[in-house]
């Protein structure tokens, strides 16, 4: 009998023991896969934002007005690249919208934002996200880094057109919390006078565990704190710190809050959390039937009405 007992416990340390290695291995694995974005990988994002996200015409659209292709460093000296399009004209615009794409995308894939925001007659910025498109990088920064850069790109906008240039921030997405967190920070210039986030999530543990759970069906309570393990090793920041909730209490700005009502990968329940931290005027956009950052797609003429509203009610018209 104690023999067998001694058999049980061994067979159940060691039953523990691989259960561990496996589970610590599958945390890497994901990390490596989630977190880091290779050279062959920014490529195909590049592909997938002008043959997925666009068409023809919007590609058509964006070559004729000849974008400028714009540099800068970052605060930890990587190369970021963007595209600029100008208004027409020697007069500057007066207003410059800067957009932040999504996870695994690059900046094209803002094409049709940036029609947006043209026709409403801005000046408009396009970034590469770090470690996305042309930019240098390997790790993603899921709006915690970029925040940083994006600080950084209103300065560049504002030398790029003229001091007192008003400032609009969009994001998509990881580009949304990248807007939020951007907004939120203590040395946001005065140039900035409204964010607008579409599908954001607002704590970025949970949105790991969601995605992890929901499309990969993995043990994502288990997966969640190894891989944040990983990025707080190599990036400096660990998931539950990007919580843009506590965010988006700190922005001082006016904000918009754009979400469909069949986001599948952002639950829409986070824009709850989101509007309800917000300190400051604020609108908020449910599209129906709009599955993640398709509320553009699904309704584009009422989208760019209700953000020239938005607009026209807190930074007044161009």
């Amino acid at each position: 009998m104690r023999r067998e007992m001694k058999f049980i416990t061994k067979l159940a340390g060691a039953v523990a023991a691989g259960l561990a290695v496996g589970i610590s291995l599958g945390g890497y694995a994901s990390f490596l896969i989630g977190m880091k974005n290779s050279p062959k990988s920014k490529q195909k994002a590049i592909i997938k934002s002008e043959e997925t996200d666009n068409n023809e015409f919007d590609l058509e659209w964006f070559n004729d007005k000849n974008p400028e292709k714009i540099s800068m460093i970052s605060e930890d000296g990587l190369a970021l690249e963007a595209s600029f399009i100008r208004q027409p004209g020697d007069q500057d615009a007066g207003q410059t919208v800067i957009l932040a794409h999504g996870y695994h995308h690059a900046r094209r894939q803002m094409i049709p934002y940036a029609k947006v925001f043209y026709n409403l007659g801005y000046n408009v910025l396009m970034p590469d996200a770090r470690s996305h498109g042309d930019s240098e990088g390997n790790l993603i920064g899921f709006g915690w880094l970029d925040r940083r850069d994006y600080i950084r790109w209103i300065q560049r906008a504002v030398l790029l057109t003229q001091p007192n240039e008003k400032i609009i921030l969009l994001g998509i997405s990881m580009g949304a919390a990248t807007v939020l967190a951007t907004a939120s920070e203590p040395d946001l210039p005065r140039n900035v006078k409204a964010v607008i986030e579409d599908s954001s999530f607002s704590h970025l543990d949970e949105q790991f565990k969601h995605r992890i759970a929901n499309y990969y069906h993995l043990p994502s309570r288990e997966l969640e704190p190894i891989v944040s393990f990983f990025t707080k090793l190599q990036g400096g920041y660990s998931f539950k710190e990007v919580n843009i909730e506590k965010r988006v209490a700190k922005i001082k700005v006016p904000i918009m809050f754009i979400h469909g009502t069949d986001d599948n990968y952002v639950p829409i329940e986070m824009l709850d959390d989101l509007v309800e931290a917000a300190r400051v005027p604020s609108e908020v956009y449910i599209v129906e039937g709009a599955d993640h950052v398709q509320s553009l797609q699904t309704d584009p003429h009422r989208y760019q009405t209700e953000v020239a509203n938005f607009l026209n009610k807190y930074v007044g018209k161009v």
